[in-house]
């Protein structure tokens, strides 16, 4: 046989054996054993531990997903797994699906940087249709920052084929209706307040000395963060975390009294705004009478102890809705709330963690006491806006927004999680909008350039969906209050004229983006700049 012969025979062999390899088209499963380290001193990027020849002696075998061993570890994990996936069929593309992370990552594949996210309990996903190597082994790693409670990656891993990125967000939920909200809190401007540091006295009757500054801001509904006597034992810093409740019927004396109270909230009624207030129905205070009298209302480990939801959350006693007395206590307590101070609703402290049937439940019995009640809930699940809840967390914004402005990602991601909320979440859902609050930095602090802040918060005051404004924003403050300490805005020191502008965008938002406008504001990226 000639070699002529010789080279058809190869490639007519080669061509066979392409015909024959098969197209993937299926989703594939990445859960199972990763391999961890825990990075303490942060030194893993620098030494490079995303190579794919990086040492493994040292790592160890981590469920995924699961969250890592060491519940009290605060700080930095890596994980790393491989997989071998084939060529795509025609048209598709391949997602690196991740449901959920606790709370930051950083991605390589192969030893290249290929995405990052922020923020805890979110999907997110990276395409990987020109960066993974077709029937080769690809190394896959994942560096995690946790900043409170348990780290790891707490839900599947999935690499999934799709044509449209519909394909990817669609859920059931999304075909279903949300409940309409109060009509007052549908074009809404939020305002959050922490009262012992809106002020060196730190009471409710410096707030309500401060309302016609608001009515000039543009403020529409006030939310306090928890106004009730915090807990001592295992307490926090000097003060106490605010969201470890030690009376659910009482009010945190520095603040004021019940009395104060109800005039802050006439007052804020007069100046033509709803307030709502703060509850933490997760978890109370080690020191909360519950404890004593309703034991069995906790949960408890094998040896019958009460235990915190997890190690960081060391300050405060977990309850266990499994308990049909503690339903119903929770339940007779809101609806004293509202009746005995009229307030207009409530904020949720970490709502997913309740189950959901307890949410309808309440909604329902806080509706026969005031049918306009509005409920906020702190998580993003797109089921919540079926459980009574009418407003959720805009995570995935503010996780985008802050990257683009940090230069991190493209503005196409940011434009693209927003289009998918249609496909994620029940229709007519309302979702806050952000740029900091409470639980994160003053984006003054991590967006340096002045005029780049006000563009970031107008692009959320502006779009579909609620702004917020955590007190201290409008000035361009820095420095977060901490929650277990008393450390006041430094309103004296404040840009007095960033909140002027900020007003004159609400004016915009009031006049010409309400639900009654013919106005809407559409997203077209334009030379890497998303337009409105």
């Amino acid at each position: 046989m000639n070699k002529l012969s010789q080279v058809a025979i190869v490639l007519i062999y080669l061509m066979l054996m392409n015909g024959c390899e098969k197209m993937m088209s299926e989703k594939m499963s990445l859960d199972g054993s990763w391999q961890f380290k825990y990075d303490p001193q942060n030194i893993g990027i620098d030494q490079r531990w995303f190579d794919p020849d990086q040492e493994i002696s040292g790592w160890e075998n981590q469920a995924v997903p699961g969250e890592w061993p060491d519940g009290a570890y605060d700080g930095f994990g890596w994980f790393r797994t491989t997989f071998k996936y084939g060529h795509l069929a025609d048209s598709l593309r391949l997602a690196l699906v991740f449901e959920s992370v606790d709370d930051n990552a950083i991605i390589w594949l192969n030893g290249e940087h290929i995405g990052d996210h922020n923020g805890w309990g979110e999907m997110f996903f990276i395409d990987l249709t020109d960066l993974y190597q077709p029937n080769k082994e690809n190394q896959l790693v994942v560096r995690i920052e946790d900043l409170g409670g348990p780290g790891g990656i707490n839900k599947s891993v999935t690499l999934k084929p799709y044509r449209k990125l519909s394909d990817l967000y669609a859920s059931e939920v999304s075909k279903k209706i949300a409940p309409t909200a109060p009509e007052w809190a549908q074009d809404a401007v939020i305002y959050e307040v922490f009262v012992r540091d809106y002020s060196e006295a730190g009471t409710f009757k410096a707030l309500e000395n401060d309302l016609t500054r608001l009515d000039s801001l543009g403020v529409d509904m006030i939310w306090l963060m928890p106004i009730h006597p915090t807990g001592k034992v295992k307490a926090k810093g000097s003060f106490g975390s605010p969201y470890a409740v030690a009376d659910y019927y009482g009010i945190s004396p520095e603040m004021g009294t019940l009395a104060d109270f109800k005039s802050l909230v006439s007052a804020v009624h007069t100046h033509g705004k709803q307030l709502i207030l703060d509850f933490v129905l997760n978890h109370s205070a080690w020191d909360n009478p519950l404890i004593t009298s309703h034991p069995e209302w906790y949960t408890h480990n094998a040896s019958g102890e009460i235990i915190s939801p997890n190690a960081d959350w060391y300050d405060v006693a977990d309850l266990d809705y499994n308990q049909s007395g503690l339903r119903d206590y929770m339940i007779e307590m809101l609806q004293w709330w509202i009746t005995e101070t009229d307030i207009d609703g409530y904020r949720f402290d970490v709502a997913e963690l309740v189950p959901n049937d307890f949410w309808i439940r309440a909604k329902a019995a806080c509706q026969e006491v005031k049918p306009e009640v509005f409920f906020l809930a702190e998580g993003a699940k797109p089921e919540l806006h079926l459980s009574g809840h009418d407003m959720t967390y805009s995570w995935n914004v503010w996780d985008l927004l802050t990257q683009v402005a940090q230069g991190k990602t493209p503005v196409s991601r940011l434009k693209q999680t927003i289009e998918m909320e249609k496909f994620q979440y029940p229709q007519g859902s309302l979702r806050m909008r952000f740029t900091e609050n409470h639980d994160k930095e003053r984006s003054r602090a991590y967006i340096g350039d002045a005029e780049l802040n006000l563009t970031a918060w107008a692009f959320v005051a502006l779009m579909d969906g609620n702004p917020l404004i955590y007190a201290g924003q409008e000035i361009g403050a820095t420095h977060k209050p901490g929650l277990f300490e008393k450390e006041v805005v430094q309103w004296s020191k404040g840009d007095r004229n960033l909140e002027k502008q900020m007003s004159d965008i609400l004016k915009l938002r009031k006049k010409y983006l309400n639900n009654d406008s013919p106005f809407k504001v559409i997203l077209v990226e334009v030379q890497k700049k998303i337009i409105g």
